[in-house]
């Protein structure tokens, strides 16, 4: 008889085994897994942020090689037209007709909406590190929202289509807001021989930070 009464009670362990988690484990598990989701969502979306704005240097610096090609092609000028901070989203344009504008038959590269395209406002100016000189971009209006290409594909920032062309380097920050609050940068450089390269800031603990 006791042989039985332990048979059954082995049983029914072994039942309670195998019937799964109690509700109390189950509830030790979600909140595992709440824990591990919270920590991990930050680094997810910066990641995202980070391929945004990345992938809006690329975009930018396609352009200027796009508009590099069609000067060379064409053996003229071109210029390369910025919109301005308040239009959304942000736009290039190839100003194929020189009058200034962006109009219907010029080539248009549209950013995301949360890349704003402007100098100013960057914690380290990337001309800082750079082995050459550069116009002068950290101001509002032209040149510092235009780049003209000439024939032979070199870059020479021009306030007006009567100034001199001479070969200068440059550069075109950009900016991204995350939900957060913070700001991320990148940037495009063109030498002045027209090498074209872009940048990604990475922020440090002192305020300062470095591109690479």
């Amino acid at each position: 008889m006791q042989g039985i009464v332990q048979s059954t009670a082995k049983s029914k362990a072994s039942l309670a085994l195998q019937s799964g988690f109690t509700l109390a484990e189950l509830m030790v598990v979600l909140l595992i897994i709440l824990i591990v989701g919270a920590l991990s969502i930050p680094n997810f979306t910066r990641a995202i942020d980070t391929s945004r704005i990345k992938g809006a240097a690329q975009t930018l610096a396609s352009a200027y090689q796009d508009a590099r090609i069609r000067a060379t092609q064409k053996d003229t000028f071109y210029q390369v037209l910025i919109s301005s901070p308040g239009i959304l989203p942000p736009q290039l344009c190839i100003d194929l007709d020189g009058d200034g504008t962006c109009g219907a038959g010029d080539p248009v590269t549209t950013f995301p909406a949360q890349v704003k395209l402007s100098n100013l406002g960057v914690p380290t100016p990337l001309e800082n590190q750079l082995p050459f000189r550069t116009a002068v971009t950290e101001q509002p209006g032209a040149p510092a929202n235009s780049l003209t290409w000439n024939a032979i594909g070199l870059p020479c920032p021009r306030s007006s289509t009567t100034d001199p062309c001479i070969a200068k380097g440059w550069v075109q920050h950009l900016q991204l807001v995350r939900a957060n609050g913070d700001v991320m940068y990148a940037a495009v450089s063109i030498s002045p021989t027209g090498r074209i390269k872009t940048w990604t800031f990475i922020p440090s603990g002192n305020g300062n930070g470095k591109w690479l």
